[in-house]
């Protein structure tokens, strides 16, 4: 009996369509045992596949694109006693494995014969996103190709036999290629019948069974049958032509209930590699009203190119906005059973397939529609229903008219009574929902008597906010719009309804809603209770209230929105309890927003956390600009001493306490450092207001923006000054000719080559032709921000929203933008690029060199903070970073796909292995679980490496921790996080609401939630002893800075994670534990300790009057930006040391200016409020120590506030 093994990637289901062809063979009486693995075999190391392998006549192989996959493969197969083996539509490592009597891939390693690439050049006729689908094209030509071929040939011809069979997946075709191969490898006289041919691609009924050509053949049998009438609302479903042949359940259950809403179905079938061949050819120009996919992957190359993501996004957004209708994902989990689903989410490899994909092409939204159950595919009934609703919402928004469609409006208020109401990072609110009225209005929607102006709007905001105005839901309504199961969860946390926090009275909650005409404007409740932030953070049990359920709830049953409109980063929705990604019912943020069209306008350079919104929100991202910048410049105190730095006899150390003269300093060395150092602030950028949404800022405002674009290196081509100081200028010189560069050759028309020559003499380098026409990309981009309304109408007519990659403008220039896209993050496979690893390196070196010069030592472990933000904008330098001080490198397959990292020998590195502690941000966790797992691995062979200690502190932290006691398998671990589906560490959060004694209990907060290990097969375990061991040996701390409107004093999370971490591991322990911050997105990498960042942040932003100006002059949300820095540096002095003149400071040039005080609490008096009480509670904390006279004021200040917000009359 010969035996056949199949390894079949991608197909973990079907159990029963192997079972029909073994029972079929058995009945024809072929004598064969046929063996069946796929992908999750492999990546085990199955010992029964290996088995099975060893003992195979025969081994066929089929999508398997995973390099550690082929290497385990090829090693096992050393060892086969195969005489065949047979490798379809799997990456080149794979398909080199092929050994059919002389049919080999060896031109290069898995490269097609030079007969098979002739035929696909014709066949694409130069479209190169058609070279996959090329593929398809030869099954039509292969049956006639087959007698053609000669004996010589005998291998390559029963190759392709065979996988003509096999591509006609039915139960009779695999019966055949399996009597085909018997016959042609091993000479058995078997009749084999000839192939049936299935057609590649066309569209199928699936209550009959009928096939059909193409799409009008289809349309053109269901209007003949009534199956579609003239102006039903149509569905295009596109499904595997695997699956349909197969007749699979779930796409007969998905089209009957597309039927049964009252829509027609557009079923269509590919095998997979031609999704983009049907949308182009068979899909634009019909009456389409939403695209749903049920394949992932992306529409161009499907399965085939599933590891190359992004490679042909450009070319799928094109097509997907040419057909302009929404595009969802509708899926079961093909890689994972029901069960690991419901416990864990989508896995990394099939969140790949099922979202970082789809995203790159532009979805509005995924659904997991089941996953397997004893061998097959099966549909979750609620999950089903869950995607019926979303298709339906999206055909009401095309079908309904603009006058009678209802949108609601979502603002934040989170801790409320802190002058937050109507904010959202870098974004006017009340300027940006007063644009977003006025166009809805234009559009001819009903916004009744909605504030079009901002000053209207900040009265209606205001009661809101108080809660004066706003409706009462009865306990009665609650009860019909929410579910039994969900009012019983809700209730085993909080208590019966209506609950502590929003009641209004006995019987009622509070919703904070205006309603006017056919819009709402609401305030989403906060997250938990306010003022016991340490409920939330440690009961597992944890849910939204009644008031949070009830608002959404409302909005969507209740009020019947036709779509909700989140304004601004962010909301905390998505941040409810859950799986990380393919939720199910039980997930909060489903139950809260699963159902809706949502769209969601988020900053465009944070692609991390609106990829959060997307996954758990169901969202279309809508991308708005970032606030201009500036450069910070001098005043007051700076320009002063700039003023008196030239005079011998004048101390300057009153004007700047941060800069004392050093012991043995000269007075010529210190008014040097004094005068370099002002400079540095002076040419430092800040963010210059805020951005409001839809409207674009002056083009000389793009100039700081574009100055620092200038100068970061990028594909290889230098930054500008560097440029030019390699030709011979200056430092200044080119400074100055920078700026002249961009007066005239960017602003202006003199052509950049010519004003070289006049301004420099000698040839100019062509170069500069390019930096001129990237920034005048730059500054059109810029100019579109109007086009941030036109996406958000776009949306709402139910129209497709171009995609586009999340990043920052100064890092990737023009690519960056424009706005009024729907961001997604980065290649996963990739990271991190040369580019990055390149920097990550040199930031390491200069972090090592640093940690000696300061303490004469190497390293033994760094602590480092990795996010998810900064990783996709820096396309991975912060993976740079931990490679560099590991010592390993990025290893890519035949694809470019990074699928290992690998240690580098001592020899070559030339000094120890640092350990490193990664503490890892629940958002990075979830978005780049697969990196997360290849730092694991790495960890592991590190650890483990037999290598002394003293050259390898990775070894001998962990033969320190086993001699603790802990296993081998936890004292390797290296990455924590906090436990799934919990978000943050909570520190910022008690900060933020002031529920903290001490240092002491930070420590602790941080170690209890940060003490779960995040990767590998560990993931999701606590192992808090492991990580304050682990703590113990940090000797310094390190965190990257990505951007300019995220410094340390811009949120809550550098002190909230970095500082956290310092803390944690300093606790107990007395020599000093350096942070360390690289900004890095400028053309020269700096780093700074946290004080001296501090300090220059102090100087260049806080007590700057350019900044606050710039905030002032936004009103409202300026001044809330205002007193949030407050709160910030009140985190830092509780985490750090923060200069005393930088309170004194910020007390003199807010509250105790009288003009500016009055600004600000006209403004926002919550705000100021903040900003007053913050200071108080900085001292009462021992902190800041200040005199009596200065409390006294601060209390007489506070006490007037309070009086004006309640009312009471204030004596002038």
């Amino acid at each position: 009996m010969r035996v056949i093994t199949f390894i079949v990637g991608i197909e973990r289901f079907n159990a029963s369509i192997w079972g029909d062809v073994r029972q079929r063979l058995a009945g024809q009486g072929t004598d064969v045992l046929i063996r069946q693995f796929h992908d999750a075999h492999v990546d085990t190391a199955d010992p029964q596949l290996a088995e099975a392998i060893k003992n195979s006549d025969v081994v066929f192989i089929s999508l398997i694109n995973l390099r550690s996959q082929a290497d385990w493969l090829a090693r096992e197969l050393e060892h086969s006693r195969a005489t065949a083996v047979f490798a379809y539509e799997s990456m080149p490592e794979v398909m080199a494995l092929t050994r059919v009597g002389e049919h080999r891939f060896k031109e290069k390693k898995g490269e097609a014969p030079k007969a098979v690439k002739f035929l696909m050049r014709l066949i694409t006729r130069g479209r190169d996103e058609d070279t996959l689908y090329a593929y398809t094209k030869l099954v039509k030509v292969a049956a006639k190709m087959l007698p053609l071929i000669p004996q010589k040939l005998s291998g390559f011809r029963t190759w392709l036999g065979v996988n003509l069979y096999w591509n006609q997946p039915d139960v009779r075709n695999i019966t055949e290629m399996v009597k085909l191969i018997l016959k042609d490898c091993f000479a058995e006289s078997l009749n084999v019948a000839p192939v049936s041919i299935i057609p590649t691609m066309g569209c199928w009924d699936p209550q009959s069974g009928a096939l059909f050509d193409d799409v009008q053949s289809y349309l053109k049998w269901a209007k003949k049958t009534g199956r579609y009438k003239k102006g039903q609302p149509l569905v295009a479903l596109m499904g595997m032509r695997k699956h349909v042949v197969q007749n699979l359940s779930y796409l007969r259950d998905l089209v009957q209930g597309i039927e049964s809403r009252g829509f027609a179905a557009l079923p269509i079938f590919v095998s997979g590699i031609e999704a983009h061949v049907a949308v182009r050819e068979w899909l634009i120009g019909q009456p389409i009203d939403v695209f749903v996919s049920t394949m992932g992957f992306s529409i161009v190359g499907g399965p085939a190119s599933s590891t190359k993501p992004g490679h042909h996004h450009e070319t799928a957004a094109d097509l997907l906005s040419a057909l302009d209708v929404p595009y969802l994902v509708v899926q079961p989990l093909l890689m994972q059973s029901e069960s690991e689903w419901k416990e864990r989410g989508a896995a990394s490899m099939q969140s790949v397939v099922m979202y970082d994909l789809p995203e790159m092409d532009g979805v509005a939204s995924t659904i997991a529609l089941g996953a397997i159950k004893d061998g097959e595919l099966t549909v979750v009934p609620d999950r089903l229903e869950r995607a019926l609703e979303q298709i339906e919402g999206w055909v009401r928004l095309r079908h309904k008219p603009a006058a009678h469609r209802r949108v609601s409006i979502v603002l934040y208020n989170f801790p409320p009574g802190l002058g937050k109401a109507g904010t959202a990072a870098l974004l006017d609110v009340p300027a940006s929902v007063t644009s977003l009225l006025r166009r809805l209005k234009a559009e001819g929607y009903d916004i009744g008597e909605a504030a079009t102006e901002q000053h209207a709007f900040a009265t209606q905001l205001e009661s809101l906010s108080s809660g004066t105005s706003s409706i009462a839901l009865t306990l009665n309504d609650f009860g019909k719009l929410v579910v039994a199961n969900i009012r019983d969860r809700i209730d085993q946390f909080w208590g019966s309804a209506p609950g502590d926090i929003a009641p209004a009275g006995r019987e009622s909650m509070r919703l904070d809603v205006h309603v006017f005409g056919n819009v709402t404007i609401g305030l989403q409740p906060p997250m938990g209770a306010p003022g016991d932030p340490m409920r939330l953070l440690f009961d597992r049990r944890f849910t939204p209230h009644h008031q949070f359920v009830g608002f959404y709830a409302w909005l969507k049953k209740e009020w019947k929105a036709d779509a909700i409109i989140h304004v601004g980063m962010h909301g905390t929705a998505e941040w409810m309890p859950g799986l990380q990604a393919a939720l199910t019912a039980d997930c909060w943020s489903d139950q809260l927003l699963g159902g809706i069209p949502h769209l969601y306008l988020y900053p465009l350079n944070n692609p991390s956390e609106a990829v959060v919104a997307r996954r758990r929100g169901y969202a279309t991202v809508i991308s708005h600009a970032i606030p201009p910048y500036a450069r910070a410049g001098t005043y007051k105190q700076l320009a002063e001493a700039q003023r008196r730095v030239s005079d011998p006899s004048d101390s300057l150390e009153s004007l700047l306490p941060e800069l004392p003269r050093k012991v043995e300093e000269s007075i010529e060395s210190y008014r040097d450092r004094i005068s370099g150092w002002i400079a540095m602030i002076e040419e430092r950028l800040i963010s210059d207001g805020l951005h409001v949404f839809g409207q674009s800022p002056e083009p000389e405002k793009a100039r700081a923006l574009i100055e620092a674009a200038l100068e970061v290196p990028r594909q290889g081509k230098a930054g500008f000054s560097a440029l030019c100081r390699s030709l011979g200028l200056s430092q200044e010189q080119a400074k100055e000719f920078r700026d002249l560069f961009v007066s005239q050759s960017v602003f202006g028309r003199e052509n950049a080559l010519r004003l070289w020559a006049t301004t420099n003499g000698g040839e100019a380098p062509s170069a500069l032709l390019e930096y001129a026409s990237e920034s005048k990309k730059i500054v059109d981009g810029i100019a579109q921000c109007s086009g941030e309304l036109d996406a958000v109408i776009h949306a709402l007519n139910g129209r497709f929203i171009r995609p586009a990659y999340g990043a920052d403008p100064v890092r990737t220039g023009a690519g960056a933008l424009p706005s009024g896209r729907n961001i997604h993050g980065i290649d996963p496979w990739r990271l991190p690029t040369d580019g990055a690893l390149e920097r990550g390196r040199r930031m390491a070196a200069l972090l090592v060199k640093r940690h000696r010069e300061q303490t004469g030592s190497w390293p033994r472990t760094i602590g480092q903070t990795l996010w998810a933000m900064d990783t996709i904008k820096s396309e991975g330098e912060t993976l740079g970073v931990v490679l560099a001080l590991v010592g390993a490198e990025p290893e890519r397959d035949g694809q470019g796909k990074i699928f290992r990292f690998r240690l580098t020998p001592l020899e070559s590195l030339g000094r120890p292995r640092i350990d490193v502690l990664l503490d890892v941000s629940a958002v990075f966790r979830d978005t780049f679980q697969m990196s997360l797992d290849l730092l694991d691995t790495l960890f592991r062979e590190a650890c483990l490496a037999d290598e002394p200690v003293e050259q390898n502190f990775l070894r001998a932290n962990t033969l320190d921790l086993i001699a603790e006691g802990r296993s081998q398998e936890d004292a390797t671990a290296r990455v924590f996080s906090q436990a799934p589906g919990q978000y943050g560490n909570g520190v910022d959060a008690v900060i933020d609401e002031s529920q903290w004694e001490g240092k002491e209990q930070l420590a602790d907060l941080y170690r209890q939630r940060t003490a779960f290990m995040t990767s590998g097969s560990r993931a999701g375990r606590e192992a808090p002893e492991v990580l304050r061991g682990l703590l113990g040996t940090v000797d310094h701390v390190f965190q990257v800075i990505d951007s300019v409107e995220y410094g340390l004093t811009d949120m809550t999370h550098y002190y909230g994670h970095s500082g956290a971490l310092r803390l944690a591991a300093k606790t107990g322990r007395d020599a000093p534990i350096p942070l360390t911050y690289a900004e890095s997105f400028t053309g020269e990498v700096r780093l700074n300790d946290s004080d001296e960042l501090l300090k220059i942040e102090a100087r260049a932003k806080i007590l700057n009057p350019k900044w606050f100006e710039g905030m002032l002059a936004h009103g409202h949300s300026g001044a809330a930006e205002i007193g949030n820095r407050f709160t910030h540096l009140l985190g830092w002095g509780a985490l750090a040391e923060v200069d005393q003149w930088v309170f004194d400071g910020a007390a003199q040039t807010y509250l105790f200016d009288e003009s500016v005080r009055k600004r600000l609490e006209e403004a926002n008096p919550q705000a100021i409020r903040n900003a007053v009480s913050r200071l108080l509670e900085t001292n009462g904390r021992g902190i800041w120590k200040t005199d009596q006279a200065t409390l006294d004021r601060l209390q007489a200040m506070y006490s007037d506030i309070e009086d004006r917000l309640e009312g009471v009359p204030v004596a002038a």
